[in-house]
Parts: C-alpha cells; sequence; structure tokens
C-alpha cells in the first residue's frame, strides 16, 4: 500500500510569492532601522546640545556668583551630555555596520592597520610604543568596514596597554588555503578569560571607567563587521599578561583574467 504525502512540492509561482514577501520583509526592517538612525542622529542629539549649551551659559555669564559645588555640578552635566554624545555616535556606527552595503574587493588589511597605528600615534605623539605590522596580509571583503573593524581592535589594544612603556602592538597573520588568519595582540592589561564570551555583546564592560573601560560598544563593532564578512573573532587573555584578538577572513580573491581583446 503506497502512501501519498498530504504536503504538494511548491510550486514556482508559489515560491516567488514567499521570495517577494521575505523580501519585503527585509525592506520593511531596513526602513526601521534607517529611522532609528535618523531619530538618534536628530531628535536625541537635539536636547543634548541644549542641555550643554545652557550648562555653559550659565558657567559663562554666572560664574562669578558659583560655589565650588555648583561648578562642579555644571563640569557633571557637561561631561554626562559629552558621553552621551560619544554614545549614540557609536549606536550610529553599529546600525551602519549592520545595514551599509558591503562592496567587496582586494583590501591590503597590512595597510589599514599601519593607517590606524599612524593615526593614534599622531594623537598621542607622547606615548612611547612599539608597533609591529606583518606586510602582505590581503583579504576580500569592505575596505571602510574592515578599516572600523581594525579602528576597534588596536584602539581597544592601545587603550588598554596605555599604562606599559612602551605600548607593544602586533598585528600578524598568516594565509590557509581561502582564509587568513590575523592575530592582533598587545602587553596590556588583559582580562578574567571566564568572560571571554561577553566581550562582544553590546554594552557589555570587563573594565571600570578608571581601567579604560568604554561604552561596551566598540568590540560589538568589530563583531558584528566580522560576521557581515563571514568570518569569525574571538580573544584570549589573562589578567596582567596582554590580549590577543583573533581574526578568521576571507583572503582575497584573484582577479579574473583579462577576456579576449576584439579587434
Amino acid at each position: 500500500m503506497s502512501v501519498v504525502s498530504c504536503h504538494s512540492e511548491a510550486t514556482p509561482d508559489a515560491l516567488a510569492e514567499r521570495l517577494a514577501r521575505a523580501e519585503a520583509e527585509i525592506a520593511g526592517l531596513r526602513r526601521r532601522e534607517e529611522l532609528l538612525a535618523h531619530g538618534l542622529s536628530h531628535d536625541l542629539r537635539a536636547p543634548l546640545r541644549a542641555i550643554n549649551g545652557y550648562a555653559q551659559a550659565i558657567s559663562g555669564q554666572h560664574d562669578a556668583a558659583l560655589d565650588a559645588q555648583a561648578r562642579d555640578y555644571l563640569g557633571r552635566i557637561r561631561d554626562a551630555a559629552g558621553r552621551m554624545e560619544g554614545l549614540i555616535e557609536k549606536l550610529l556606527q553599529l546600525s551602519h555596520a549592520a545595514r551599509a552595503p558591503l562592496r567587496s574587493g582586494a583590501v591590503d588589511f597590512s595597510m589599514l592597520a599601519d593607517w590606524t597605528l599612524a593615526e593614534l600615534q599622531d594623537l598621542e605623539p607622547s606615548v612611547a610604543v612599539d608597533v609591529e605590522v606583518q606586510p602582505g596580509l590581503l583579504v576580500q571583503g569592505d575596505e571602510r568596514l574592515l578599516k572600523q573593524l581594525l579602528e576597534r581592535l588596536i584602539h581597544n589594544a592601545w587603550k588598554f596597554s596605555r599604562q606599559r612603556n612602551p605600548v607593544c602592538i602586533r598585528v600578524h597573520g598568516e594565509q590557509r588555503g581561502d582564509r587568513v588568519l590575523v592575530d592582533v595582540s598587545d602587553s596590556g592589561c588583559g582580562f578574567d578569560p571566564r568572560y571571554a564570551v561577553r566581550l562582544f555583546e553590546p554594552f557589555q564592560r570587563l573594565h571600570g571607567p578608571d581601567q579604560g573601560g568604554g561604552d561596551g560598544l566598540g568590540l560589538a563593532i568589530a563583531a558584528l563587521i566580522v560576521e557581515r564578512h563571514g568570518g569569525r573573532l574571538w580573544a584570549e587573555s589573562e589578567p596582567d599578561a596582554g590580549s590577543v584578538f583573533h581574526l578568521d577572513l576571507p583572503a582575497a580573491q584573484p582577479e579574473p583574467p583579462p577576456g579576449p581583446e576584439h579587434g
């Protein structure tokens, strides 16, 4: 006795309809993300500018009438507004990393690392540094997003190595088949490896402000960029023994041979 399935195979028209619905849902999600980013950029920044502006006005026009405690409170208000402004900027960067179209091509990862380190040294020329970048690390991806990725990782290494003399950062790697494995290592304060899985979650911090801890979004942005490139990002560390951030990214694809010329 044969059994006939009650579920018939989807017809091409049904599959096309399901695909159209899925694409419409994705378009709706992107539109909502754009509206959220617009709101973050304009509607939240406007009251922050007002708070900072009024605090400056009070400080500038009534400074002589203010006691030390009032000046301290105004300074705290302005500092809090500045931190909130930075947090909004990071949220916008997280949103952009999630929805920006990928413009894939061969990218000189070593050049981007050198560029990022040079920018940091220009910003803090008084900091003694010992940096080394292995040349010839070529990956496939979006150059702008990969630059942001390295900024997050290298800024993180720099920030938590600032108490060392010199700041020591290494960017080394190798190609294995169609993948490139890169290590970004430092000799900074490190972290407890038990909490490594929390590093790349938004708003998770393993260090307090007194240790250089930030808003908990930088490494979340880095992880999202790696994920969009079909790669992996993980970290190893020990307290007071530095950290190593491991990257697994697609290797640069060889350029196709030129086509036949037509006379």
